[in-house]
């Protein structure tokens, strides 16, 4: 038992001990670090050790003065969190827009003669990375980089999220009360960023009547003018819906929408009918303070979210984020100079800290090895760059350059430089390899989310486990072959008996059938609101089909000549994809394809079996496809590079990350490329290994600072940079 001083409210004495979990004995939590504290809880960072696996988890804990100013009523704060987010997580998979609830129980401390049941609760680690966990730590961080809060596409990004998570606890019967910049929490970047409602000590769910006073955990900044009055039936999902208001204008402003300095100042603001105009405010983006009257109609939108009196005010979630959507949307979009400002603030945040905040002790590493490959280089075109588009000397490779086309569109960057610094990457096992079904697609919904199409049916993996995802409404749950995340928490999944349907976190919503004879699909790249391709295949064709879409309108399907089988799909510009697979002689398939122009150019590549994977970043206009004796061909413009991976092995899988370096994975290897993409010379490092995981990995995830592999018999390794 811990024994910790009279006046100890930090429980540092906590760190290397294990809190058990009443669920089973075997499961217990590892306590890592600090990761902060609050008025009610001081929370860990924690390592959840189980049969299965190891995953990081946060563990948050009552604080002792609270346990003993309130006594047995204390448990109630834990209590309510508990019992708000299990509803949420009876569906699977359950809403990416609130934090999981992983276990809850309680931990014996002695304090003096005394000896104090602390409640705590674990929910799930969000992996903040390098701009930040918290949405006011993000803000701020872009205001810093930028000089400007949110871009207009972030924040609607940011608003639907937020707003998509209010209404899923709004769904289960919960009330928050306490939603704030610091109660949303961040991970991912760009178009995968998400944000999720947390800190649910202060919600009323439905069916618990006991209520903690205000006065005793009180909500910082200015409240709902409800949540002073003494009658609790006043306080209901419009209270949240004013503090979403103050939220949104904190996305938008980097200001607090309502100031004031007392208590009494603060119902005054709250009551009154008049607010402030984001016009008003310093850190504006420029894109909205050009459009006046879209200021004007957000202004609106907010003034009515906040009415003072809850009668007058918007009642949904919903409908403040489609009242703000249209305002929104057509705003010019943010520059790429402005995203890697953004991107390099973090980074340089990362770096000034000495240590990361959360370390996972290794369960196998051994010392990496380097495998340097001979970099060739083809053209798809014969036409000569002019001069000044030429790579300049400190971009040469080692191997010479007959020629380089330059990406079609002048306003691309090419890929950057990689930073001089080398990570020591420090791996934990999630999940040991054990499922009984063949895993052959994934689809990553942010740090620790993914749907999985596997031989039997749909999984879905929550950061600590697999759970079978309902497929009812699928005509083949078992001939599913692909899985394809649209949006935040949406997917669309297809397969056998031409199936193609939408899933969300309710199941399947939606299931459609292209015309003509029956068809499998197989794989599919590109945005539904814009453009895509599917390939299919059809038992009296040998040839793959491939259909292209523009805008939800289906174009009339190309058959693939001279290819036996297409493994996989990848977008590398805005109007081509490069196809990888196995063509009718017997020989491994690289492809581009420009469904516009109705041409499937094939790229020369190295002798292979087959290329079974691919990757692309169309902002960049470079791909790369891996093989099965360990090649590697990478497409940049109208330039085509090939090296080998030494050993050669089978790879599996491929991916770019947002610093645009390669990552390739085969069974029981992963690599990263040294030195960015080519033209840049490189080498493959190997950062994990291990002889006895045998199945590929058929996925992988990589944020700031952190990797995940997903093998086909459902292991899951993860690697976080340590120094």
């Amino acid at each position: 038992m811990l024994t910790i001083p009279s006046d100890e409210e930090a429980l540092a004495g906590l760190q290397g001990a294990t809190i058990g979990s009443d669920l089973s004995p075997s499961i217990g939590y590892r306590i890592v670090s600090r990761a902060g504290a609050g008025a009610m809880f001081v929370s860990y960072y924690a390592v959840r050790t189980a049969p299965e696996g190891e995953t990081p988890v946060v563990v948050k804990i009552l604080r002792p003065s609270l346990f003993r100013q309130l006594g047995p009523s204390a448990a109630v704060i834990v209590k309510k969190e508990a019992v708000s987010l299990g509803r949420l997580n009876e569906q699977v998979p359950p809403t990416p827009f609130v934090v999981r609830l992983i276990d809850t129980g309680t931990f014996a401390v002695r304090r003096g003669t005394k000896t104090l049941d602390l409640p705590w609760i674990t929910i799930e680690y969000v992996h903040g990375g390098v701009q930040g966990v918290t949405l006011r730590q993000r803000v701020q961080g872009t205001i810093q980089a930028t000089g400007h809060a949110f871009d207009p596409a972030r924040a609607t990004r940011a608003i639907e999220c937020i707003s998509s998570g209010l209404s899923a606890v709004h769904d289960v019967g919960v009330v928050h009360r306490q939603l704030t910049p610091e109660s949303i929490l961040c991970c991912g970047s760009g178009d995968e960023e998400l944000f999720k409602i947390s800190d649910f000590g202060l919600a009323r769910p439905r069916g618990i009547r006991e209520t903690i006073m205000a006065g005793v955990v009180g909500n910082a900044g200015v409240a709902p003018p409800e949540m002073l009055s003494a009658d609790p039936s006043t306080i209901g999902p419009w209270t949240d819906i004013f503090n979403l208001a103050c939220v949104i204008f904190f996305v938008l402003t980097g200001e607090e929408y309502i100031v004031a300095e007392s208590q009494a100042q603060a119902l005054m603001a709250a009551m009154a009918r008049t607010r402030r105009s984001i016009l008003d405010t310093r850190w504006l983006h420029p894109a909205l303070r050009a459009n006046d009257q879209a200021c004007k109609s957000i202004d609106f939108a907010l003034r009515w979210a906040s009415a003072g009196d809850a009668q007058e005010r918007l009642q949904e979630a919903v409908a403040v984020a489609a009242m703000l959507s249209p305002y929104l949307r057509p705003a010019s979009p943010v520059s790429a100079l402005e995203k890697r400002l953004v991107a390099s603030a973090g980074e340089q945040r990362a770096r000034a800290e000495e240590m990361s905040p959360m370390t996972i002790p290794s369960t196998h590493l051994k010392a990496p090895g380097q495998a340097r490959g001979e970099l060739g280089q083809t053209m798809l075109s014969p036409r000569q760059p002019k001069a000044a588009d030429r790579p300049s000397p400190d971009r040469a490779i080692e191997a010479e350059l007959i020629s380089v086309q330059p990406p079609p569109r002048a306003s691309r960057e090419p890929p950057q430089r990689a930073s001089i610094i080398i990570e020591r990457w420090t791996w934990s096992v999630l999940h040991h390899p054990s499922l009984d079904s063949v895993i052959r697609s994934v689809a990553w919904d942010g740090y620790g989310r993914c749907l999985a199409a596997a031989t039997g049916g749909l999984l879905f993996w929550n950061g600590t486990g697999w759970s079978e995802a309902s497929s009812g409404g699928l005509p083949s749950p078992q001939g599913v072959r692909f899985v394809h995340r649209i949006g935040p928490g949406r997917w669309l999944v297809g397969g056998d008996a031409s199936t193609l349907a939408v899933y969300t976190t309710g199941g399947v919503t939606g299931v459609f059938q292209l015309p003509g004879e029956p068809q499998s699909h197989v794989a599919l790249s590109g945005d539904l609101e814009d453009m895509g391709i599917l390939v299919s295949a059809t038992a009296n064709d040998p040839r793959p089909l491939l259909h292209a879409f523009i805008a939800k309108r289906w174009l009339r399907p190309m058959p693939a000549e001279g290819v036996a089988l297409l493994a996989a799909v990848a977008r590398v510009e805005d109007e081509r994809w490069l196809l990888v697979g196995r063509s009718t002689t017997g020989e491994g398939l690289v492809a581009l394809y420009a469904p516009l122009d109705w041409h499937l150019e094939r790229i020369p590549a190295p002798p292979a079996r087959a290329f079974v994977a691919c990757a692309g970043r169309p902002d960049l206009g470079l791909g790369i496809a891996v093989g099965a004796e360990g090649n590697v061909v990478w497409r940049y413009g109208q330039s085509v590079f090939t090296e080998n991976i030494e050993p050669r092995r089978a790879l599996s899988a491929v991916t770019i990350d947002n610093e645009g370096r390669a990552w390739a994975g085969s069974a029981g290897r992963i690599w990263v490329r040294r030195g960015g993409a080519p033209p840049m010379a490189g080498t493959w490092e190997c950062v994990w290994e291990n002889d006895a995981w045998v199945g590929p990995v058929v996925s992988l995830f990589v944020d700031s600072e952190v990797v995940v592999a997903v093998t086909a018999d459902g292991g899951i390794i993860e690697g976080r940079v340590t120094g």
